[in-house]
């Protein structure tokens, strides 16, 4: 599975995953312009875009999207929250805790519940048919609640190091950072904790340009798991 960055962090996250029969859009908080430009101007490939939840640096081009025939994924809550009529997008079924997988190309897609300042945010486990490789997307969350199996390709947020956060209790800002995103230090124990026997890659994303240090956070995160780390 090829995956690249088009954009990662609070200016934008977007990601194009390739398992060789299709590929998909993780986010599209960018123009359009830079969307289209790290699709090599052919957006007709993609077969869908999955949104984790309404913030702009992750659907800022949504309607673009959708305009230009390109199907896009995400929940009732997000759906709701972006005002968007149901017949534009679609949505997967189920609660929180308990969505329904869905078929997308040679993709079996499972959304999980993530804990963030949004109104029905999620992270998504994505099972290529075509090549047998699974992988984990996880961002905008302070922690999650499942554990996987046989996962081959994570891709996880690192955005603070808690470490090195100074004074957090007396600035908003960076408080909001320990309650909605997750820390490096978060980020090793949730890698620890999940089945990385078949893992061949960690992609660090959605790092704060003032807060993440991404050498560091790779060394590190290379470390503690011994899986070759790249970060966005």
């Amino acid at each position: 599975m090829k995956i690249k960055t088009i954009g990662s962090g609070s200016s934008g996250n977007c990601y194009l995953i390739d398992d060789g029969q299709t590929q998909l859009l993780l986010e599209c908080g960018l123009p359009i312009k830079k969307i289209k430009a790290g699709c090599d101007y052919d957006l007709s490939r993609i077969a869908a875009c999955l949104v984790t939840h309404e913030h702009q640096d992750h659907c800022y081009a949504v309607r673009d999207l959708l305009r230009m025939g390109v199907p896009v994924w995400m929940t009732y809550g997000t759906l709701q929250a972006l005002g968007l009529d149901e017949w534009l997008a679609f949505r997967f079924n189920g609660n929180p805790g308990d969505y329904s997988s869905e078929k997308i190309g040679s993709y079996q897609v499972l959304p999980f519940k993530v804990h963030h300042d949004a109104a029905e945010p999620v992270g998504y486990l994505i099972h290529s048919g075509a090549t047998g490789e699974k992988l984990l997307y996880v961002t905008d969350t302070q922690y999650i609640d499942y554990r996987f199996r046989g996962l081959t390709h994570i891709m996880v947020e690192a955005n603070f190091s808690a470490e090195t956060l100074a004074d957090p209790d007396n600035d908003p800002r960076r408080s909001r950072l320990r309650r909605a995103h997750m820390s490096l230090e978060s980020c090793i124990k949730l890698l620890k904790a999940n089945d990385l026997s078949r893992a061949r890659g960690i992609w660090l994303i959605h790092l704060s340009q003032t807060n993440g240090e991404p050498e560091v956070f790779r060394r590190r995160v290379e470390e503690a798991t011994g899986v070759p780390v790249h970060v966005a």
